[in-house]
C-alpha cells in the first residue's frame, strides 16, 4: 500500500470524492482526474484545489489559501497564483469556468460540485485495484450536491447517529439536495457563471520588470528583460503590443491594473521581477487580465544568462497561448528557440540598449562602448551589432559623431548584424534610416519595408518609415503608419512628435498641434512638444505664441527663434538673433548646419541668399535638405526655378 494512503487512513476513517464539471478529485489518494484520466500535478496546486473543495461555491482569499497550503512560511510572491495557473491548465480547456478569480480577493469555484463520503478502509483494501481500473475507490457511496452557500460536512469522526440525530441528518441532506436542485435550476434558467475574461485578447503592455537583486546596478537587467520580452510579442501581427517608452512611465508608479489598461486601451498585462546570482538569472512572470486584475497565468524560471534571449521567446509562445491569440507559422518559426549567446555579450548587449534607450549624447557614448565589447567578446553576436548600428543613427542625429563618419560606420554594422541573422527587424531599420542620411531613397523603403514585415510592432521602425514616406511626400501612405505608432507607444514623446510631423508636413495643422500638445501634457518643458507647437502657430499666423513656445527650448540652438521673427515681418531682430547663433556655433566648434540657415534667410524674403544656403547643404550632404519636398518653411521658395532644379538633384522617390 503506498504510504500517502496509510497516512489518509490514519488521519480518519472516511474519505471525500468530489466531482465537478468533467472532473473529480480523490481526497485519499490526492488524485485528479479529467475526463476519467489522471491528470500529474504538483503538491501544492492539488492543495489548492483541495481548500477550494472543502469550501465549495465559497470565496477562498487569498491568505486562507496561503496559510492552509504553506503553513508557517514566508511564500514568494507568485506562488499562489503560480500554484493556480497549474491547476488551470491541469483542468482544461473549460479553467476560466470552473476556477474562478474574485478581483483582489481570492478564488472560487464556479460550477456546481458533488460530494460522496466512503469508508476509508474499504477504499484503501481498493487502491491496487483502482490504479489499474483507473476509477475512484469510494465504491458504495451515492453522490451528494454541495450548494453553493454551505460548506461541505465534515468528515464524521463519531459513532453513527441514532434516534434524533438520525433525523436532523435526514432532514440536512433533504436541504441540500433542495438547494442543490436550486443551483441546477438556475444554471439551466441562466447559464453557468460568466466568465471572468474573454476567450480571446488582442492587446497587452509589458509593465517594467521589478529588480529584486536590492542591488541598483542590476536595474539594467530588469530593463533589459521588459524590453527583449515586449521585442519578441511585438513579432505577433494579431496582438497590439505597448512599447517601451510607454510603459516605463509606469516604473515605480502605484496604479491599479483596470486604471492602467485604460489608459493604455490594452486588455491584459505582464508583470514580472528578476533575481540575478552570478550568470544565474530568476524570472517571475505573471500574465493578468486588467479589466478586474484576474490572474490568468504565472511560472517562475531558472536560467542561465546567457539562456536569457532563447527565454523570452519562449515566454512570448507561452503568453501568445495563454491570451489565445492567432500565431502565424512563420511567426511561430520566429518566435522558435534560439541558442544560447555567450553570457557576457549577452549582459554587455543589455547595458547598451540601457543607455541607448536613455537617448542623451553621454548615454549614447557608453552605449557605443557596451556594444563594440560586446561585439569583441562575441564577434558572431547579430544582436550587438545591431545596437551599434541603432547607436551610429543616433549619434549622428544627435551631434556625437558627423555624418561622413556616422553614416558608414551604420551602415557596416546593420550589414554585419543582417549577415548573421536577416529575420531582425532593427537593423534593417537602422540601415534603412543609414541609407536614408546618404539620399539612397529606393534602398533605405526597401529596407524600412523589409523591418516592419519581420516585425510589426517594432515601432522604431514603424515611426521612422512613416516619416520616411512623409518627407518623400507619400502623406497618404505615412499617416496611418505613423497613427498606428501612437496606437502602439501613446505615452512617447518622440513618437508623438514624429506624427505630429508628418500631420504638419502634410499641412494638417490642427491634427499636429493635437499631437504636440500630447506631448506638453506628459511633459510641460519638452522641448519638442514646444517645437512642433511654435511650427504650428507660425505656419497659422499666430507668431506671438509661435515665438513664445520656440524661445523655451532650443532644438535648432535658436535659429528657429530667428526664423519665426523673420516670418512675423520684425527683420532686424531676426538678422542680430541669426548673426548671434552662427557665431556662437562657430565658437563652440559646432556644425552651422546650412538648411536652418536658408530657413531665417526665406522669412526674411531674400531668396537669393536662402538658395545659396542651400546650395551650401547640398554639397555637404546636410541631413535638412531631406525635408525640401515638404517643408512648409521653405514654400516660398516653390515657385523658384533653381529650387525645383534642387529637387531633381535631391531624386526624390515619386
Amino acid at each position: 500500500m503506498n504510504p500517502k494512503d496509510s497516512a489518509a487512513i490514519e488521519s480518519g476513517p472516511n474519505a471525500r470524492c468530489w466531482s465537478f464539471a468533467d472532473c473529480e478529485f480523490d481526497e485519499l489518494r490526492r488524485e485528479l482526474r479529467v475526463r476519467g484520466s489522471v491528470v500529474e500535478l504538483e503538491p501544492k496546486p492539488i492543495e489548492v484545489l483541495h481548500q477550494l473543495l472543502l469550501r465549495a461555491g465559497q470565496v477562498v482569499t487569498k491568505d486562507e489559501l496561503l496559510e492552509a497550503v504553506w503553513p508557517g512560511t514566508t511564500v514568494v510572491d507568485g506562488s499562489l497564483a503560480t500554484a493556480v495557473s497549474k491547476l488551470r491548465k491541469a483542468l482544461g480547456e473549460e479553467e476560466s469556468t470552473i476556477l474562478l478569480t474574485v478581483p483582489k480577493v481570492g478564488y472560487r469555484l464556479g460550477v456546481p460540485v458533488r460530494m460522496r463520503v466512503a469508508d476509508a478502509k474499504a477504499a484503501a483494501t481498493d487502491a491496487t485495484s483502482a490504479m489499474e481500473a483507473k476509477s475512484p475507490t469510494t465504491s458504495g457511496a451515492s453522490w451528494t450536491l454541495v450548494p453553493a452557500s454551505v460548506t461541505p460536512p465534515p468528515v464524521a469522526t463519531a459513532p453513527q447517529d441514532t434516534g434524533g440525530r438520525r433525523w436532523f441528518w435526514l432532514a440536512l441532506a433533504a436541504l441540500l439536495v433542495l438547494l442543490g436542485m436550486a443551483v441546477v435550476s438556475r444554471e439551466a434558467l441562466f447559464g453557468p457563471n460568466p466568465v471572468t475574461a474573454p476567450q480571446a485578447m488582442t492587446s497587452i503592455a509589458v509593465l517594467p520588470f521589478l529588480n529584486l537583486s536590492g542591488d541598483p546596478a542590476q536595474e539594467y537587467l530588469a530593463d533589459g528583460m521588459t524590453d527583449e520580452l515586449i521585442t519578441e510579442l511585438s513579432r505577433i501581427r494579431a496582438l497590439k503590443v505597448i512599447s517601451r517608452t510607454s510603459v516605463m512611465r509606469y516604473k515605480g508608479v502605484k496604479k491599479t491594473l483596470p486604471e492602467l489598461a485604460r489608459e493604455l486601451h490594452v486588455d491584459s498585462v505582464v508583470e514580472g521581477a528578476v533575481l540575478r546570482s552570478g550568470n544565474r538569472v530568476r524570472i517571475t512572470a505573471t500574465l493578468i487580465y486588467a479589466a478586474n486584475d484576474t490572474h490568468l497565468w504565472a511560472e517562475n524560471y531558472d536560467r542561465d544568462l546567457g539562456d536569457i534571449l532563447s527565454l523570452q521567446r519562449e515566454l512570448a509562445r507561452t503568453i501568445a497561448r495563454e491570451i489565445r491569440t492567432t500565431v502565424s507559422p512563420a511567426e511561430e518559426r520566429a518566435l522558435a528557440n534560439r541558442a544560447a549567446v555567450n553570457p557576457e555579450a549577452q549582459d554587455l548587449y543589455l547595458k547598451g540598449r540601457y543607455f541607448w534607450n536613455r537617448r542623451t549624447r553621454d548615454d549614447l557614448n557608453k552605449a557605443q562602448e557596451y556594444f563594440l565589447q560586446a561585439t569583441q567578446v562575441a564577434p558572431n553576436d547579430p544582436l550587438a551589432y545591431a545596437g551599434l548600428a541603432d547607436t551610429y543613427v543616433e549619434s549622428v542625429g544627435f551631434g556625437n559623431m558627423n555624418a561622413a563618419e556616422g553614416v558608414p560606420k551604420a551602415k557596416a554594422a546593420a550589414a554585419r548584424a543582417i549577415a548573421l541573422d536577416d529575420s531582425l527587424a532593427e537593423p534593417h531599420t537602422a540601415l534603412a534610416y543609414a541609407l536614408a542620411e546618404d539620399w539612397d531613397w529606393a534602398a533605405a523603403q526597401k529596407e524600412f519595408q523589409r523591418a516592419v514585415d519581420l516585425n510589426p510592432g517594432y515601432v522604431t521602425g514603424i515611426y521612422q518609415y512613416a516619416f520616411f514616406l512623409s518627407v518623400m511626400g507619400k502623406q497618404e501612405e505615412a499617416i496611418p503608419l505613423a497613427l498606428r505608432a501612437v496606437e502602439l507607444d501613446p505615452l512617447s514623446p518622440i513618437v508623438l512628435y514624429r506624427a505630429g510631423r508628418v500631420q504638419f508636413q502634410a499641412r494638417h495643422y490642427e491634427e499636429a498641434l493635437a499631437l504636440f500638445h500630447r506631448i506638453l501634457e506628459l511633459n510641460a518643458s519638452d522641448a519638442l512638444g514646444l517645437y512642433g507647437e511654435g511650427l504650428v502657430y507660425e505656419a497659422q499666423g499666430k507668431y506671438d505664441s509661435a515665438i513664445a513656445a520656440l524661445e523655451q527650448q532650443k532644438l535648432q540652438q535658436g535659429l528657429d527663434v530667428a526664423t519665426a521673427f523673420a516670418t512675423a515681418g520684425k527683420p532686424a531682430e531676426a538678422r542680430r538673433r541669426m548673426a548671434d547663433c552662427v557665431a556662437r556655433l562657430k565658437l563652440q566648434k559646432s556644425y552651422v548646419r546650412p538648411g536652418w540657415v536658408a530657413e531665417v534667410y526665406v522669412g526674411l524674403g531674400d531668396k537669393d541668399e536662402a538658395m545659396r544656403w542651400l546650395e551650401q547643404g547640398y554639397k555637404e550632404r546636410d541631413l535638412w535638405l531631406a525635408l525640401l519636398k515638404v517643408w512648409p518653411r521653405f514654400d516660398a521658395l516653390r515657385g523658384d526655378a533653381r529650387f525645383q532644379d534642387l529637387l531633381k538633384r535631391m531624386k526624390f522617390l515619386q
